[in-house]
């Protein structure tokens, strides 16, 4: 039964809809919108390239290929191929498009214009949307597939090649990186560190907090709505009400002051972003248990088990994927947080991007902004695989 559904999902009609449309996008973008933006110097106006212009006729007839054999891979008859295919020529597609703006962008570069920068352009983006849409498609039509699994680390590792090769330094993202290359490593740790602290310690209070709201009715209500009042506080807010008594408390205990802590700096962000990843996991705990049916519960308690033995050996691995829910949308959230917690001299991806607003450099702002994007990505894949390991039934 488990398979036939997995077939069904495998071939519906939405996912060829879908590869469809990002086909078209994909063809719609590099027709009619700018591949490549040349600037004189960083903060030039910008000039629009076709993708023609800027790559010539053979990669533009390969793209058209392989974005013309996805969409007939769409009305294949019902096999595992059909789905593989798919996954494969997205991915191809992906890896094409940056590398011939990489080479592009080498080519255009010269000694009359040694300032010049060279940015994806609009086409060059919504180039990449389509054919990550038929990725995830894909991904969502045969996760369970291994041919797939095979075709995402390659497409990974392809990718990570191509960074490294040095094919694309010649963009203007990759030239802000190389002249901040030891600054991002450090603030991409930073913000993964402050990251993760305040979703351990949500998860820390919020899980006790949300299993006494359970299981005490008469204390529910005013654990829900603290939390839902101090989630509705804007993030700059709560970080600007942070500053005065913290730094009362710096002044008053020389020792709080000598441990780092401050009205400004990681002390303030800390605090509002285990806030912010409170309510989640409470709602989650809470909806957890209380999903568990009432007849398991006395069931162990009449076979002899304490009410200890009760929660840890059977209402937690029940409620487990539950929670694990709530705890991967507040990582979700404290990833994008943690950007703006750079106002307040947290440190963080967030320092690239209001310093690119701040100089009017869009590429800058995107080398705070990509791996941001990327790290909420990944922690939300992370935590969902688990999730599905930890529900009854999942995945080994």
């Amino acid at each position: 039964m488990k398979r036939e559904v997995a077939e069904k999902d495998r071939f519906s009609p939405d996912r060829d809809r879908v590869v469809i449309a990002g086909s078209l996008l994909i063809i719609l973008a590099l027709t009619f919108l700018p591949f490549l933006v040349v600037r004189a110097t960083r903060i030039s106006p910008p000039a629009g390239l076709s993708f023609f212009g800027a790559v010539g006729p053979v990669p533009l007839f390969g793209i058209a290929a392989l974005v013309t054999a996805s969409v007939f891979s769409s009305f294949r008859k019902d096999s595992r191929w059909r789905t593989a295919t798919s996954a494969w020529l997205s991915r191809m597609l992906v890896i094409l498009i940056l590398w011939q703006a990489g080479v592009a962008s080498s080519r255009l570069l010269g000694p009359d214009i040694p300032f010049a920068r060279i940015s994806l352009g609009s086409g060059a983006w919504l180039s990449l949307l389509g054919a990550f849409t038929v990725m995830s498609s894909c991904r969502s039509s045969a996760k369970s597939d291994r041919v797939f699994v095979v075709f995402c680390w390659g497409f990974y590792a392809a990718l990570l090649l191509l960074i490294i090769s040095g094919e694309l330094d010649s963009l203007s993202f990759m030239v802000e990186y190389s002249n901040r290359s030891a600054r991002f490593w450090k603030e991409i740790s930073r913000h993964i560190t402050l990251s993760l602290s305040a979703v351990t310690l949500g998860l820390m209070l919020g899980f006790p907090l949300g299993v006494t709201a359970f299981r005490r009715d008469q204390l529910r209500t005013v654990i829900l709505s603290s939390a839902n009042t101090l989630q509705t506080i804007p993030s700059l807010a709560m970080f600007g009400l942070m500053i005065a008594p913290l730094a009362w408390a710096a002044r008053s205990f020389p020792f709080l002051a000598s441990m780092g802590v401050g009205g400004i700096g990681w002390t303030p962000a800390l605090i509002a972003l285990t806030v912010y990843s409170l309510l989640p996991i409470i709602r989650n705990t809470i909806s957890a248990f209380s999903m568990i049916d009432p007849s398991i519960t006395e069931s162990g308690l009449g076979i002899g088990m304490s009410r200890g033995q009760l929660f840890y050996r059977v209402e937690l691995p029940i409620a487990m994927p539950v929670i694990l829910t709530g705890v991967r949308i507040s990582g979700v959230q404290a990833i994008g947080n943690t950007a703006v917690a750079a106002l307040i001299g947290a440190g963080g991806l967030g320092q690239f991007i209001f310093q690119g607003l701040g100089e009017a450099a869009p590429d800058l702002i995107l080398l705070g902004a990509i791996p941001t994007v990327a790290l909420a990505l990944a922690a939300d894949s992370i935590l969902k695989r688990l999730t599905e390991k930890l529900r009854p039934g999942g995945n080994p």
